[in-house]
């Protein structure tokens, strides 16, 4: 063996180097051992590197499982999202308290949508939100009232007809089955609108919602087709004609009675009803929100 002082070649197992006189116990280098410290208690390898509290290097763990230890400040693995400290990436970065988005993410109080003057998804409650609910159920109820009101009053005997589209397709009235089909295709559109907004309410149908109103200019596409039904409704010709020809049998019989005294005057009216004026406000609240979206403006309805 070799003194580890000066070099010289000595007998294996000598304590005392007989060159220089070197205690050789002192200077020996064992093999890394189980809780070995070498060079003034800095591990170099071993189990013992890596140890519970251990500071290598100056404080700065190089690896091993405690190089993200309790409390330690790391700069990766497992621990760099530990318990209030400030992550830099991965699990934590949407932990409890800050989400990004995902499971966390609010469903209602999240508004997506809008596109094309599409209704957003979620969210909280607006004047947008309202007139379009509100017009989604006058728009179903239109149907079910008055298209037809007659009432007059003579010589002490009254005279009412009353009939909504269904009843307007009898053959008592105009036997016209087209408002039928009128009828059927308004309470459709009216209630695919209401359950569009009672979507929001129910939050394993918002991304279906979402994908509906994704649909480029469906909602008003389809606002705009109940709107052409009520038209065609309104301006039928044989439901005009009837109309008319009362209000003209009413005026010409008040002509004649104040010509004459034998003939009784009579007080009544004879109009479309309650059922279109319920149309026309329903699609003005249906369609007014949407439009705004669409060109920009959904802000000045709350949104």
């Amino acid at each position: 063996m070799n003194c580890t002082v000066c070099g010289a070649v000595i007998p294996d197992g000598s304590s005392v180097c007989p060159m220089c006189g070197a205690n050789l116990i002192q200077y020996q280098q064992p093999n890394q051992g189980f809780n070995q410290q070498p060079m003034g208690g800095q591990p170099m390898g071993g189990y013992q590197q890596t140890g519970f509290n251990q500071q290598p290097m100056g404080g700065q763990p190089m690896g091993g499982y405690q190089q993200t230890g309790f409390n330690q400040q790391p700069m990766g693995g497992y621990q760099q999202t530990g318990f209030n400290q400030q992550p830099m990436g991965g699990y934590q970065q949407t932990g409890y308290g800050q989400p990004m988005g995902g499971f966390r993410q609010p469903a209602f109080g999240m508004a997506g949508g809008g596109k094309f003057g599409a209704s957003p998804v979620g969210g909280r409650f607006t004047i947008a939100k309202i007139l379009q609910l509100v017009g989604a159920i006058l728009i179903f109820l239109a149907p079910l009232f008055n298209w037809m009101s007659i009432k007059v009053k003579s010589d002490g005997e009254k005279f009412k007809e009353h009939a909504n589209m269904f009843k307007l397709a009898g053959d008592e009235y105009l036997d016209k089955g087209v408002f039928v089909f009128f009828g059927i295709m308004i309470l459709l559109i009216g209630t695919f609108l209401i359950c569009l907004e009672l979507m929001d309410f129910v939050p394993s149908l918002q991304p279906l919602k979402q994908k509906i109103v994704n649909i480029p200019f469906l909602e008003i596409g389809i606002i705009v087709l109940v709107l052409l039904f009520f038209i065609l409704a309104f301006f039928n010709g044989d439901l005009m004609d009837g109309i008319k020809a009362i209000k003209d049998e009413i005026k010409e019989t008040n002509k004649l009675a104040k010509d004459y005294d034998y003939v009784d005057k009579i007080k009544g009216h004879a109009n479309h009803g309650f059922g279109p004026i319920l149309a026309w406000i329903g699609v003005i609240c249906a369609a007014v929100p949407r439009v705004f979206r669409l060109i920009g403006k959904g802000n000045l309805l709350g949104e």
